[in-house]
């Protein structure tokens, strides 16, 4: 099947895609991306993402080169175009070429793509998984930039020791973790950071499910002494929605298996999921983090 993306204000295949080795994000990694899942055919809460994107996108002096409105219609010409089961749109924007390789000239590379993902192992949401820690922070944590080097260098020591995802901590607190946001429950209070180092959609629509449903939630630093005394913890991503953790490194997080609160959670956000259709993303109340 051929694969189609929006490059530079034209829908082409991936083959004739051609970045200019000048181009800013290839030189110095100068770019900003967004992932959104697709759910029901739909580009999931599209509105929050693009506002997320065009934020990240302003902290590097970039400007999308189309309006919220013509994207959205982009992502879901892009969906039509491919016949995947489950697959999530990429955007990029680039600062673009630059005649000196350091400052953006008002030319940006955007791009927008579909991408075929895999599920998930079933195991994984039934029985937990394991993140690891690494002492990190961000530069500009607030932003989806393109700097990955870091998760990257770090992928193969994760996939030995059979993790998930990888905690970033400094100072003792507990900050994100590579592509997730991180939340523990306590005493049946969930708690997570507020919102600093990449707060994320999932994360905010969790948070919104769960109070919704009379869940309390504390908005507030972590730190890894709450890993010792936490009954549960568990991690949200648009490509994994919510994943319950069940080991920290070699600690064991609470009775070592996916907690009650946790499962309530996936419950919920599975059922709002099921109902998603067209006209969800421009009716939900207060979705704009």
């Amino acid at each position: 099947m051929a694969e189609y993306c929006h490059f530079n204000g034209k829908t082409v295949s991936l083959d004739e895609v051609v970045i200019s080795p000048r181009d800013l994000g290839f030189l110095r990694g100068y770019a900003v991306y967004d992932v959104m899942p697709v759910v029901n055919g739909e580009p999931f809460l599209f509105e929050d993402h693009w506002k997320r994107f065009e934020r990240s996108a302003a902290d590097l002096g970039l400007t999308p080169p189309v309006a919220s409105d013509e994207a959205h219609d982009i992502a879901r010409d892009l969906i039509r175009r491919h016949d995947y089961e489950t697959m999530i749109v990429r955007t990029v924007l680039s600062g673009g070429p630059s005649g000196n390789g350091f400052l953006p000239e008002g030319n940006e590379t955007f791009c927008m793509m579909v991408e075929e993902t895999a599920p998930l192992p079933r195991e994984l949401y039934e029985k937990g998984g394991k993140v690891i820690t690494l002492g990190y922070r961000r530069t500009l944590p607030s932003s989806r930039t393109a700097d990955f080097i870091v998760p990257v260098r770090e992928r193969e020591r994760k996939l030995a020791e059979g993790a998930v995802e990888i905690l970033y901590v400094h100072g003792g607190r507990i900050l994100e973790a590579s592509t997730s946001n991180f939340f523990i429950v306590k005493d049946g209070e969930i708690r997570t950071t507020g919102h600093g180092p990449r707060s994320g959609i999932t994360r905010d629509l969790v948070v919104r499910l769960a109070k919704g449903a009379g869940i309390p939630v504390r908005e507030h630093g972590l730190f890894e002494d709450d890993l010792r005394s936490c009954d549960e913890a568990f991690l949200t991503a648009s490509n994994k929605m919510i994943v319950p953790i069940t080991q920290v490194n070699a600690l064991s997080i609470g009775s070592g298996e996916v907690g009650p609160v946790t499962r309530r959670l996936l419950s919920i956000l599975d059922g709002f999921m099921k109902g998603y259709g067209p006209d969800s993303d421009r009716t939900l109340p207060g979705m704009s983090s």
